[in-house]
């Protein structure tokens, strides 16, 4: 009995050291892409150029599985990037992934990120100290998609 119960806090002590490891390597990685503070952008109609708000205007179409690219420089300056994935269609689900000139991931985003279903995924991205200068990556997923769906971002 001596050498169950041993067993056991030793077990014990075992996982509780894995989950703490695991733990501080995530939040080590969750610190890097923690400079930003994300939320809806639930105005659009601001005045900003088109620089100041990321990518305006590419269209594309994705179907179910495929996964499409678009990147955009971003020069200095900023504090605020928007952007706005928009394929007007909730029936279908997208998911949106924004990658940092330094690699680090934003996301995943879906149609709900704003509180709504409405066919599209519009953020703000925000750092008061200004936005990383460099090739932002807007990753598109078609999560759920019949057939071919168009979208702007």
């Amino acid at each position: 009995m001596l050498k169950k119960t041993i067993l056991l806090i030793l077990m014990i002590l075992f996982f509780v050291s894995v989950t703490a490891t695991a733990t501080a390597e995530n939040m080590e990685k969750a610190e890097s892409a923690n400079r930003y503070t994300v939320t809806p952008a639930y105005f659009t109609e601001i005045e900003t150029t088109e620089e100041d708000l990321g990518i305006l205007t590419v269209y594309d179409t994705i179907s179910q599985g495929e996964t499409n690219l678009h990147g955009k420089n971003i020069g200095s300056g900023l504090t605020v990037l928007v952007v706005d994935l928009n394929w007007g269609d909730s029936t279908d689900s997208l998911r949106l992934k924004v990658y940092t000139p330094d690699g680090s991931v934003l996301g995943p985003y879906y149609d709900n990120a704003d509180g709504t279903i409405d066919g599209r995924i519009c953020l703000n991205i925000q750092d008061p100290n200004g936005i990383e200068t460099g090739t932002w990556k807007y990753e598109v997923y078609g999560y759920r998609v019949t057939g071919t769906e168009d979208y702007t971002i």
